[in-house]
């Protein structure tokens, strides 16, 4: 196989504890193929490989509805929700439609890079909200955007993952997302919640989602099937009142290409409703946790004095700080040529600098050997940096 056909991020002979990735061995379960064959096979397949509906596939619509509304005690209905291709598509339809270029969109210090780069896409100015421990700081959103409103700048949206963090591991507690949610009402603009982590939680209870606590007004929510069933399906959902959803239903890639990978619905529909997926979710939160549980006690026992790091409660990343001797871009040119990749905090920040003592962490992609041992051969990387002029 050579290098080209490796997945996103991957390479040979190496420790990736770099990208997000799920665990390849719960990729194709015998579930899914069974369906994907039950689906190729059935008269339903014609409809499946045509234009699908521009809001999405219905069955499918119909059982992330339910599902929301069982599990997150909320009153939705099919017309609240869409399906789209994948989150990445939910946020760059987000901001074509919400923030114009040269609009002002805040995002949270640090904040997923690939978002980051698709709003530089679009020419948006970026303002970032610093976070701690537990998530983005409520008092800091309110003075930034106190100070952007005297310079006439008007926020289209607020992009936050409040839920097992990229890059940080962070979960954002739920007071603090009602002082968000004020703020929002106060000077009028959106949250928008990449909630693509919602179903790895590995212990206790998930916060109420923004969606949730605003009862739907001025909130958009972002799901995503690329964490917990398979990212090359290219699935996703976004939900927000009626009038959000029929604007992305409306929007000019919607109505050309019509709803979102109507094959690959037709498939999770009928995987998802054999209930399967649920089945599934089961399974990979314990084999997160575990990856979880392995990286965390590598890194108490290799981590040299001065390494800070999260401990997630959910998700895939663990985010650190380095002593202020000690530079991301040199432990990860060091890293690799010992075999490890892994990102380096400066791409998660709006302002590259804020991130040039951060590193991040995935464990969900590597086994727990090479998790343990990637680790090791970080923690000895991070002592060769320390030489460095």
């Amino acid at each position: 196989m050579s290098s080209n056909d490796l997945p996103q991020g991957m390479a040979h002979n190496t420790i990736s504890l770099l990208l997000g990735h799920p665990d390849p061995t719960t990729l194709l379960t015998p579930e899914l193929g069974n369906v994907m064959l039950s689906v190729v096979s059935s008269p339903q397949c014609i409809t499946a490989l045509q234009y699908g509906p521009e809001q999405g596939t219905r069955s499918l619509i119909d059982f992330l509805v339910e599902k929301i509304q069982r599990e997150q005690g909320i009153s939705i209905s099919p017309a609240n929700l869409m399906v789209v291709a994948g989150s990445t598509h939910a946020v760059d339809m987000l901001a074509r439609l919400y923030a114009k270029p040269g609009g002002v969109v805040l995002v949270e210090a640090p904040s997923y890079v690939d978002a980051l780069h698709i709003f530089r896409d679009y020419r948006i100015e970026l303002y970032s909200i610093p976070t701690d421990e537990n998530g983005l700081i409520p008092d800091e959103l309110a003075k930034r955007v106190a100070q952007l409103h005297a310079n006439g700048k008007i926020p289209s949206f607020l992009y936050t993952i409040p839920n097992y963090h990229n890059p940080t591991g962070c979960t954002l507690p739920e007071a603090r997302r009602l002082e968000i949610i004020t703020l929002a009402r106060q000077y009028g603009f959106l949250i928008v919640e990449d909630d693509v982590y919602r179903d790895l939680s590995f212990e206790g209870a998930v916060p109420a989602s923004f969606y949730a606590l605003a009862d739907g007004n001025g909130v958009m929510s972002i799901g995503s099937f690329s964490k917990t069933l398979a990212p090359g399906l290219r699935l996703g959902w976004l939900v927000g009142s009626e009038e959000a959803i029929q604007r992305c239903v409306n929007c000019g890639t919607t109505q050309m290409g019509g709803g979102a990978n109507p094959f690959a619905a037709h498939i999770v529909a009928e995987y998802c409703r054999s209930g399967y997926w649920e089945e599934h979710i089961s399974h990979v939160r314990s084999l997160y946790k575990m990856r979880r549980d392995v990286a965390l006690a590598a890194l108490d026992k290799h981590m040299p004095a001065g390494v800070r790091w999260t401990h997630p409660a959910g998700g895939f990343f663990i985010w650190l700080a380095l002593p202020q001797d000690v530079f991301a871009q040199d432990v990860k040119r060091l890293a690799l040529s010992e075999g490890v990749a892994l990102a380096a905090g400066e791409g998660f920040f709006v302002n590259p600098v804020d991130g040039e003592h951060h590193l991040r962490l995935a464990y969900s992609c590597a086994a727990p050997d090479d998790i343990d041992a990637g680790i090791r051969i970080l923690g000895q990387v991070i002592q060769r940096a320390r030489m460095i002029e």
